[in-house]
């Protein structure tokens, strides 16, 4: 594969072709920092992909559960995560590709329960639309649905496979235990890469990750402010930050980026709508049309100031002291902290413990439980769930439906079930209590 197949190839042609006028759009509004810097971020690694095929650098795949700063740290390899090409048909370019990526997975024997990002992954790979890797990295988080993804990558990359267990703990041992699978990552990868792991540029790469932590930490404070001035649909980026730009310069701008205009916009005193009630979304954002956010904002005065895609825990600093305290920070990251792989690998308490703290730190009104198909594992605790939220009145709307797959719950409606949660309960109730 090289520059010209990239652009031939109706999927990654469109992004090309959409991504520009994007930005363009976006340009124009002065105030528009965090998506400006997101779209930024993601035109630098498309062309950062065609440089690297140009060039023959080595490409390394990983699942959505990885974080990429072992693989920045390795000078002249590119980082790929396999869901990319379909999530970002979902967020910037053309849905349709997203789908035939989702019905391609089906055809090859995906089960039709199986999570849409793994279908979307194993969809890109069957259509051969990814530069072949030099080696492929598995990760069991952020839910044993990935492992689908994990498999499917093992067996059609055709390349050496490297797979990190999690354990369903959280504890100092499982940390170690992830930390010592990272140090044979290293050897793994410098073997197939033929790219040497340098002490001081992943040193570099891991206060890199540091300062982008720090930023989102800081972005996240921005919007427990009430009311919410910045949109809603923006605070599931943390996860795409950790995903694909943790550990390079432009996760550290676009981090900053969303967090300067949260605070631009809270000095000024904007107010894009009146927000009546706030919520945390605690399950899949609806990716199929993040404009649906903008709908809740301006018809419901429905805002999301958080949501599990973006909360990222107050524990995921790395010690740069030394080789083995990096190790160690990065395998916490894993366990501890990596939005969703915290909160859906283990047991249900940590799951509803960050839920409550939340509520009360984002200030929130009501929940919304956006099940998505595949979390049998969310799906498992609803009842404990549903208990918790009951005991602490706090209102909980759950409706199953697919982040990836509009076809399961057309936006219609999910909006209509949004509305009348707002409209007849969480807006009465809010109102009787400040009566």
């Amino acid at each position: 594969m090289n520059r010209t197949d990239f652009i031939n190839s109706p999927p990654w042609r469109e992004l090309y072709r959409t991504l520009p006028v994007l930005q363009r759009f976006f340009a124009a509004d002065p105030d528009a920092h965090g998506l400006s810097a997101f779209l930024h971020g993601v035109a630098v690694h498309l062309e950062r992909i065609l440089d690297d095929v140009d060039h023959g650098r080595p490409v390394v795949w990983y699942n959505l559960g990885f974080s990429s700063e072992l693989i920045y740290a390795l000078d002249g390899v590119c980082p790929f995560p396999i869901e990319s090409l379909g999530a970002m048909h979902n967020l910037v370019g053309d849905l349709n590709f997203s789908l035939d990526f989702i019905d391609t997975a089906h055809a090859a024997g995906l089960p039709p329960d199986c999570c849409s990002a793994d279908k979307i992954a194993a969809g890109a790979i069957h259509q051969g639309l990814y530069p072949p890797p030099a080696c492929a990295v598995g990760i069991n988080t952020p839910c044993d649905a990935q492992v689908a993804a994990t498999q499917v990558m093992a067996e059609l990359s055709g390349a050496p496979f490297f797979i990190i267990d999690v354990p369903y703990y959280e504890d100092e041992a499982a940390v170690r235990h992830v930390a010592g699978q990272l140090e044979e990552l290293i050897g793994f990868l410098e073997r197939h890469t033929h790219r040497k792991m340098d002490p001081e540029r992943l040193r570099a790469v891991c206060e890199l990750a540091n300062e982008t932590t720090l930023a989102i930490w800081d972005w996240l404070e921005w919007r427990k402010l009430v009311p919410l001035t910045q949109s809603s649909k923006l605070v599931a980026f943390t996860l795409i930050l950790q995903v694909l730009f943790t550990g390079s310069r432009e996760g550290l701008d676009i981090a900053r980026a969303l967090g300067r205009e949260a605070r631009e916009r809270t000095e000024r005193g904007e107010r894009f709508f009146e927000e009546r009630v706030r919520a945390v979304w605690y399950q899949d954002p609806v990716w199929t049309d993040m404009q649906i956010y903008d709908s809740f904002e301006r018809d419901l005065g429905l805002s999301v100031p958080i949501d599990i895609f973006g909360y990222y825990a107050h524990e995921g600093l790395i010690d740069t002291a030394s080789r083995e305290t990096m190790l160690l920070g990065l395998a916490k990251k894993l366990v501890n902290c990596h939005p969703m792989s915290r909160q859906f690998r283990g047991n249900i308490d940590v799951y509803i413990r960050d839920f409550k703290h939340l509520v009360e730190a984002w200030r929130a009104d009501c929940a919304i439980f956006a099940g998505h198909i595949a979390c049998k594992h969310a799906w498992g605790g609803i009842g404990l769930f549903r208990e918790f939220c009951r005991r602490a009145d706090i209102p909980l709307l759950v409706f199953e439906f697919d982040m990836f797959d509009p076809r399961i719950t057309p936006y219609e409606d999910v909006f209509f079930q949004v509305e009348r949660f707002v409209n007849e309960i969480v807006w009465p109730k809010k109102q009787r209590s400040q009566g």
